[in-house]
């Protein structure tokens, strides 16, 4: 059999583009997830950092409160997301244990950003590179996203979450 110089090119040619192809559209489906400069460590909650996550007689009351707290806390955002992030918390602990608590609480939280003794988990504390106090950008919410519907909550919980505090859709995420 005699196999011209012609049919071997064709044929490497051939494998080289399938071998290009390949290439290529791994490249852009791997790519999917965007290349951020930074990355979260996992996230954690001690639920109402040094306060009661509920009264005596209903512990535990409020703690889903300071957990959805402490889930902002840990990817932060702007000083607009920060006061926000303070405002909900006290609306939800209004809705569970009314005004009283609320308040409490929500002046507890005010105080502690100004406070000499530190909390590890301080605004944005959740990045492995600290982040200045500014708006995430668009690779960084969709990490995020990423990362919180990873995490062991409700699936339903998660998404209200992330409904509450992204502006936009990201069902393609």
């Amino acid at each position: 059999m005699h196999i011209s110089f012609c049919e071997i090119l064709y044929a490497v040619t051939i494998d080289g583009m399938k071998i290009l192809t390949s290439t290529i559209l791994f490249m852009l489906f791997s790519s999917q997830a965007p290349a951020i400069e930074n990355s979260l460590h996992p996230f954690e909650t001690d639920g109402c950092t040094m306060f009661v996550d509920g009264p005596i007689k209903r512990p535990g009351l409020w703690r889903h409160c300071c957990e959805e707290h402490d889930m902002r806390y840990w990817f932060g955002g702007n000083s607009a997301d920060l006061d926000k992030t303070d405002l909900r918390l006290k609306e939800c602990v209004n809705e569970v244990a009314g005004p009283r608590w609320a308040q409490l609480i929500y002046k507890g939280v005010r105080a502690g950003h100004s406070a000499p003794v530190k909390n590890k988990m301080k605004w944005s504390w959740g990045w492995i590179k600290e982040r200045p106090l500014v708006k995430l950008n668009a690779d960084e919410e969709f990490y995020v996203i990423s990362e919180l519907r990873r995490l062991p909550y409700d699936t339903a919980v998660i998404e209200k979450f992330i409904a509450r505090n992204f502006n936009h859709e990201h069902e393609a995420f």
